[in-house]
């Protein structure tokens, strides 16, 4: 392991904010967030301790992101991606350069996170199709509209759609099927999240 460059103490407590800030939040602070935190006034002043931090080899700026900032003896992590912006169905692409990170590290880290794969298209209305892999976590209680992973009356689990009205517990593969209809409903667990591979 290389000694730690010899740093000022301004380029050390902006080093420290930037690690701070990478490891807990996820990405880096943008010029101005540094600025305001350390007094400088100028977006010039913050980019030359910036520069001389890329320069000892601490850090590694992609140009054109404010807040692509990255550790050089931490890469970003596999479970974040950086957003290159916002898409609607009818208009373009919504540029967004602010080095904006999309994380899903709580996915595969959450130890009561656990993933089923979907089959058929039962679940289609609730936009969940054959193949998508289903992200739950573990839980025994749901609400209304939940998908969750259930066994009913001992049954194989199966994925469907919660719904409770006074004293009977239905699950519902879509609007326009029959319910399942049991006292006897143990849930395994609720969706968090629908992966889908093209």
């Amino acid at each position: 392991m290389q000694p730690k460059p010899i740093l000022t103490s301004r380029q050390d407590e902006i080093f420290e904010f930037l690690k701070e800030k990478i490891l807990v939040r996820g990405y880096g602070p943008t010029v101005r967030e540094i600025g305001n935190q350390f007094g400088i006034k100028s977006p010039n002043g913050v980019m030359c301790h910036l520069k001389a931090l890329e320069k000892k080899g601490l850090i590694i700026r992609e140009a054109h992101m404010a807040r692509a900032i990255q550790l050089a003896n931490h890469p970003a992590s596999r479970s974040a991606l950086v957003s290159a912006g916002r898409l609607t169905g009818t208009n373009p692409l919504d540029i967004l350069d602010n080095g904006e990170q999309l994380d899903f590290a709580q996915l595969f880290e959450d130890s009561d996170n656990f993933a089923v794969t979907a089959t058929g298209g039962d679940l289609a209305e609730v936009h969940v199709i054959d193949g998508d892999t289903v992200v739950l976590t573990r839980s025994k209680s749901a609400r209304n509209g939940d998908i969750v992973l259930a066994f009913v009356d001992g049954s194989s689990p199966m994925l469907r759609v919660y719904q409770k009205a006074a004293n009977q517990i239905s699950l519902m593969a879509s609007g326009k099927s029959k319910p399942i209809t049991s006292k006897d409903i143990q849930i395994l667990g609720k969706a968090v999240a629908v992966i889908r591979k093209f």
